[in-house]
């Protein structure tokens, strides 16, 4: 009587299954296997004695296909038993499904052995001859051996798939972390220049009230405009730029004729993917560190241009460079862009900061370029 799936005598109990389906593609190879071995073991005809008289190379060339011929015999009757025993054993007990085998095992060498004494014409007596028993007893092992090279090859197929399956989850959650990361980066860049944004509009509305309202008008309606690309981890190169000139329109209320900048985005990289909000990290961190200290303000210039293989973003400002700032002046702002930066790109992504002669800083970013003919069309303008 067959066991229920949930029924306690399962316990303890090891049950056979196939290691793998029967597939097109396995018994392809599970035959391609006994082929093999088939007719390796018929190669024993050249280590024969010589029989009586001696026999040219044409008689042996002559006498070997046909002894191929039933070593093919035997593989395919031993393969066509153990296959059937497979099938059938499927779910059964370990020990009745080792039984089973093992009556395959002895019933495919006799039923191929027997064929091949009724095909070569001899009698019931050849079956009571000790050379039938012996040949039985070789297929047998040699059948055994087949059948564990093929059981250890569909395990090792297993193990690779289970390892494929792993390694595939692996990933998955590794992706899944790194979006988890990007989106607590974005989570920590976005109040900062919020902050510093409405710190500015308080400081301006203590100064001038009309100027501050105005700021404030200006800043909401940047907001409308770019909150939703706030929270999508990839934008475009123009966009960002687009982003960056609001930003800057915002500040000119404030700072006036003490605020100039450059955006120059060559048209061939206007849809390049770029991470969003950083671009705009660094054009706050440039005004705020570089630009904001000097009585006189500067110039901001922006510039994108492709290389062979990647892309660079430069933000350059003219104000007091590294000298005035303080220590920790960098920041959660560049910190995390180095962060997202080594996050989406790993090694092949880079923020740099050196000195902008003749005063200021310039931060460039280096990011992988998609597009080969992005660059080109870059250089052919050159």
């Amino acid at each position: 009587m067959a066991l229920e799936p949930g029924d306690p005598r399962h316990k303890g109990m090891r049950r056979y299954g196939s290691v793998v389906a029967l597939s097109p593609r396995v018994l392809g190879r599970r035959l391609a296997l006994t082929v093999a071995i088939s007719l390796l073991i018929s190669t024993e005809f050249y280590f024969q004695p010589l029989p009586a008289g001696g026999a040219g190379l044409g008689h042996d060339l002559w006498q070997w296909p046909l002894h191929a011929v039933e070593c093919l015999w035997m593989g395919l009757a031993m393969m066509l038993a153990l296959t059937s025993a497979e099938v059938a054993a499927r779910g059964w007990p370990v020990g009745r499904a080792f039984a089973l085998y093992a009556t395959a095992l002895l019933a495919g060498a006799f039923l191929g052995a027997s064929m091949l004494n009724v095909e070569q014409g001899m009698g019931w007596g050849a079956f009571h001859a000790r050379r039938f028993w012996a040949d039985v007893c070789f297929w047998m092992a040699v059948g055994h051996g087949t059948a564990t090279i093929h059981f250890l090859q569909q395990r090792a197929s297993r193990a690779a798939d289970e390892l494929y399956r792993l390694q595939a989850r692996r990933i998955a959650l590794g992706r899944e972390n790194l979006e988890a990361r990007l989106n607590l980066m974005r989570a920590q860049i976005e109040p900062h220049f919020l902050f510093n944004a409405l710190a500015n509009v308080r400081r301006l509305c203590r100064d001038d009230v009309d100027a501050g309202v105005a700021m404030l008008r200006n800043l909401g309606l940047y907001l409308r405009a770019a909150w939703p690309q706030m929270h999508d981890a990839q934008s475009t190169l123009a966009q960002e730029a687009g982003l960056v000139g609001a930003y800057f329109g915002i500040l000119k209320v404030r700072m006036g004729a003490r605020l100039r900048h450059v955006i120059e985005i060559p048209e061939e990289l206007a849809g390049h993917p770029f991470p969003s909000m950083m671009l705009l990290t660094l054009a706050e961190n440039a005004i705020k560190h570089g630009l904001a200290p000097t009585p006189k303000g500067g110039t901001v210039v922006i510039r994108a241009r492709a290389t062979p293989d990647r892309l660079e973003v430069s933000v350059a400002d003219d104000g007091v460079g590294f000298a005035a700032v303080p220590a920790g002046g960098s920041g959660v702002g560049l910190a995390n862009t180095r962060a997202r930066l080594g996050a989406l790109f790993g090694g092949a992504g880079s923020l740099a900061l050196a000195s902008n002669a003749p005063s200021g800083v310039i931060a460039t970013l280096r990011m992988p370029l998609q597009g080969r003919d992005v660059a080109q069309g870059t250089d052919a303008r050159r």
